[in-house]
């Protein structure tokens, strides 16, 4: 693999974690006020450090595009840049995630009142990412593309949500002082959310998995992306069964002790935050593989 495609793989990589993490946090903060049990003051702050950088990546990906593009080195991709926005498809593509990272940067000026542009940023940069993927292949604003950019914001959902409220229930000040039914209610939404988030994943991943194959011709595991694809799969399973876990056996014995909130409820809590934490650490793995994914070719050329 050259250098250079390696750096793209570990910025979207990286991309990716921002993207999720971002939008995690905003249905976190949705979770929170709907739950009773707030959401930590800092999370504003999170959501703004998490779009700027996820603009200053995307800078910094464009540069790496262009020396790939033109095939220069990297130190004097800069006169390719222009002709990669203007004269190519993916430097419309990137021109609308860049701006919808701009908008959603913007909107945390606002504070609160700007959450639904900040939501419309994240989806714009969704719908910049979906442009310049493999589901670009069959055409802009395509049914193929429309599917996949479900695919990417439900990923987003399921994967940022856990990974959000795995560090906001575990250092949170607010979260401690909110009641036991507070903090119940939260971890049953979060449930609820990922699970619903989960089902979208799993629908459009499959019509993604049948095109991809369909194009590729070869057999499953006779290229890298198949394989790349299996990892990212066992992962998901594993992901899975870890929010199975909390869901089934764990968050019933929660529910029904947050009255009480004695030793009971609170080892409960312990137990459902702990495999929490662990099924965020593999949903980060999950979307390190989506990366490795989206720049490898399903006909292995």
């Amino acid at each position: 693999m050259e250098p250079l495609v390696a750096g793209q793989i570990a910025l979207a990589a990286v991309q990716d974690v921002l993207f999720a993490t971002a939008a995690g946090s905003l249905a976190c903060a949705v979770l929170g006020t709907h739950s009773g049990m707030g959401a930590p003051a800092t999370l504003r702050g999170w959501q703004a450090g998490l779009v700027i950088a996820l603009a200053l990546t995307a800078l910094a990906y464009l540069w790496l595009q262009a020396a790939v593009m033109s095939g220069s080195p990297l130190a004097g991709a800069g006169d390719a840049v222009a002709a990669v926005l203007t004269q190519s498809h993916y430097g419309v593509a990137w021109s609308v995630g860049f701006v919808g990272a701009l908008l959603a940067t913007l909107s945390r000026i606002a504070g609160r009142r700007g959450l639904p542009l900040f939501a419309a940023g994240l989806l714009l940069w969704a719908a910049g990412k979906a442009a310049a993927s493999h589901a670009a292949d069959a055409g802009d604003f395509s049914v193929r593309e429309a599917i996949h950019l479900v695919h990417l914001c439900a990923t987003a959902l399921w994967a940022g949500s856990v990974i959000v409220a795995s560090v906001m229930l575990r250092r949170a000040a607010p979260v401690a002082d909110a009641s036991a039914g507070q903090r119940a209610a939260f971890r049953l939404g979060l449930s609820h959310l990922a699970t619903g988030a989960l089902l979208v994943v799993l629908i459009t991943g499959l019509y993604n998995v049948m095109q991809d194959t369909a194009q590729a011709g070869v057999p499953f595991f006779g290229t890298a992306w198949g394989r790349v694809l299996s990892a990212k799969l066992a992962c998901v399973a594993a992901a899975v069964a870890l929010g199975g876990w909390n869901r089934w056996l764990i968050l019933p014995d929660l529910c029904a002790n947050a009255q009480q909130d004695g030793p009971v409820f609170i080892a409960a809590l312990g137990r459902f935050d702990a495999w929490l934490t662990v099924e965020a650490l593999v949903m980060l793995v999950v979307l390190v593989f989506a990366a490795v994914l989206g720049h490898t070719s399903p006909t292995g050329g």
